[in-house]
Parts: C-alpha cells; sequence; structure tokens
C-alpha cells in the first residue's frame, strides 16, 4: 500500500508543476496584452501631440511666412518709389528682380503649407531652415537698398543744390544778358550820331538864295555832324528824304533806297564822306527838274539805319 502511493506522487507533482507553468504563461500574456493596450494608447496620445505640434509649427510658420512676405514687400516698394526722382539704374533694377524672386519663393512655401492639410515634421524642419535661408537673403537686401536710400538722399541734395545753382547762374545770365542788351542799347545809342543846325535854302543858278519858285535851281542842304568818338568811324552814307507839301517824296527816277527799321526805303539824295569822330559839316544838293508846290517841306536825315535829324522849310 505505501508502495502504490509513492509510485502516484512524482506524476501529481508533474501535473501541479504544468498548472503552474500554464498559470504562469497565462498571466505573462495577460501581462503582454495589457501591456500593449497601454503602449498602444501611448502611441496614439503621443502621435496625437505629435499633430498638434506639427499644426502649431504650421501655424507658426504661415505667420512667420506671412511677416517675411510683407517685409520682402516693403524692401520693393522702397526701391519702386525710388524709381522716380533717382534712379539707380541696372543696379535696381536688379535688385527688384531679385528681390521679387525671393518673395515667389515665399509665396510658394505659403501655398504649399495652404494647400496641404497634413505637413510632416520633416517638411516643418525643412520650411523653417527655407525661411531662415529668405531672411538671412532678405537681410542682405536691406543693408543694399538702405546704402541706395542713403545714396539716393544724397544725390538729391545734391541735385537740389545744383538746381539751385543753375537757376541762381541762369538768373545772373539772364540779369548780365539784361543788363549787355542795357549797355549794348546805350552803346548803340552813344554811338549814334547827330545831325544839327540843319538849314534848306532854294538857290537859283548862281548860287543865290531865291524865294522865286521858278528860279530856283537847287535846294541847298546844309547840317552839321556832331562828334562822337563812340561812333564807328570810316567811310559812312547819308541820306535825305525831302517830302513834298503833298507827302509825296522828292526822288529821280531809278533812284535807290536804303536799310531802315528792317525795311527798304525810297531816298531823295545821298553822300557819302569819310567820317573821324570829329564835327563835320555837310552840303548837299537836290536839283530841282519838277515843278515845286507853295507849302511847308519836311527833311529827315538819315545814317548807319538810324533818323540822325529833321527839319522843315516853306516855299
Amino acid at each position: 500500500m505505501s508502495q502504490y502511493s509513492d509510485s502516484q506522487q512524482p506524476a501529481s507533482r508533474q501535473v501541479k508543476t504544468k498548472y503552474v507553468i500554464l498559470a504562469s504563461v497565462a498571466v505573462i500574456l495577460a501581462l503582454l496584452v495589457g501591456f500593449f493596450f497601454v503602449l498602444r494608447n501611448e502611441r496614439a496620445e503621443l502621435q496625437q501631440e505629435k499633430e498638434v505640434l506639427v499644426n502649431q509649427q504650421k501655424e507658426i510658420m504661415e505667420e512667420e511666412l506671412s511677416k517675411l512676405a510683407a517685409e520682402y514687400d516693403i524692401q520693393y516698394k522702397k526701391l519702386s518709389e525710388g524709381q522716380g526722382e533717382q534712379k539707380f539704374s541696372l543696379a535696381t533694377d536688379s535688385l527688384i528682380n531679385q528681390i521679387l524672386a525671393e518673395r515667389a519663393k515665399v509665396e510658394q512655401l505659403q501655398n504649399e503649407l495652404k494647400a496641404s492639410k497634413a505637413t510632416s515634421a520633416k517638411r516643418i524642419d525643412q520650411l523653417n531652415r527655407e525661411v531662415t535661408t529668405l531672411r538671412n537673403v532678405l537681410r542682405t537686401y536691406v543693408v543694399q537698398i538702405d546704402s541706395l536710400q542713403v545714396a539716393n538722399e544724397r544725390l538729391r541734395a545734391e541735385n537740389t543744390e545744383v538746381k539751385a545753382n543753375y537757376e541762381r547762374v541762369t538768373s545772373q545770365a539772364q540779369q548780365l544778358s539784361s543788363e549787355k542788351a542795357h549797355l549794348t542799347d546805350r552803346v548803340k545809342l552813344a554811338a549814334k550820331l547827330d545831325a544839327t543846325a540843319i538849314s534848306i535854302t532854294p538857290v537859283d543858278k548862281r548860287g543865290k538864295p531865291t524865294k522865286n519858285l521858278s528860279k530856283i535851281t537847287n535846294l541847298q542842304i546844309r547840317f552839321t555832324v556832331a562828334k562822337n568818338v563812340t561812333a564807328e568811324v570810316g567811310e559812312k552814307t547819308f541820306y535825305c528824304r525831302i517830302m513834298q507839301p503833298n507827302d509825296e517824296l522828292l526822288a529821280k527816277a531809278g533812284g535807290g533806297t536804303f536799310a531802315f527799321e528792317g525795311k527798304q526805303i525810297p531816298y531823295s539824295i545821298r553822300r557819302e564822306i569819310e567820317y573821324n569822330g570829329e564835327e563835320t559839316q555837310l552840303v548837299m544838293y537836290w536839283p530841282v527838274e519838277e515843278s515845286l508846290q507853295h507849302g511847308t517841306y519836311s527833311l529827315r536825315i538819315f545814317a548807319d539805319g538810324n533818323l540822325i535829324g529833321s527839319a522843315s522849310f516853306s516855299l
């Protein structure tokens, strides 16, 4: 009897060991399942937190791009407004093109963020680097634009000064021109000859004065050219115009003309002399070949295109 009991004990222990192992396995499996569910939940929470963080970074990136775009617009406006008064030619044009190109990159990134509902953290990191690059590039443009504006202000100040100097010089030139014209007129006036002591005497064939119209053979015209040290010396021609009482000019057929006040007008008689600036007396004769009228005659004397004397006489 005791021998049978001893033979059954090892089998019983084996069964118990199997139950213990199975129970341990079950416990381990339960623990693993629980750990899996916990891990999955934590992973889901981490993923959710990651998505929230990415979305926050995306919003920050959108705001950053908006600010960057606005800054590029400001710099573009500075340059485009400076194109009016002072244009820096190819340098400014090239800088404007570069700014527009970088501004287009910013807009492209903005469109990408707006079009994409889900942006990876990796892409956000790439965008951060691109924005940093764009901002660094912008800083170099700001330095260049500020330098251009300083140069622009300097040129504008210089231009204002040059303009003021030009206006001053122009005003002075106009004043000098006016004064020169005035002096020229005064010189011309001073150089104008003056016929004085004018007398007209009708004479007969023996050279005797006469009032008898039928006996008059010549009209003797005497006058003195006053001394004038400012007048041009040399050969000069003096012209006389004798107007009859009916306002008709005494003139010979085929007689010539002379220039006066932009016109060519006929003369009665003329005489050429060598003038030396000193007082000079002249005698001129009009040979009477027509019937003279009773009444008042007028005489005008011209030289150098000027009226230098006048007188009247009666017959």
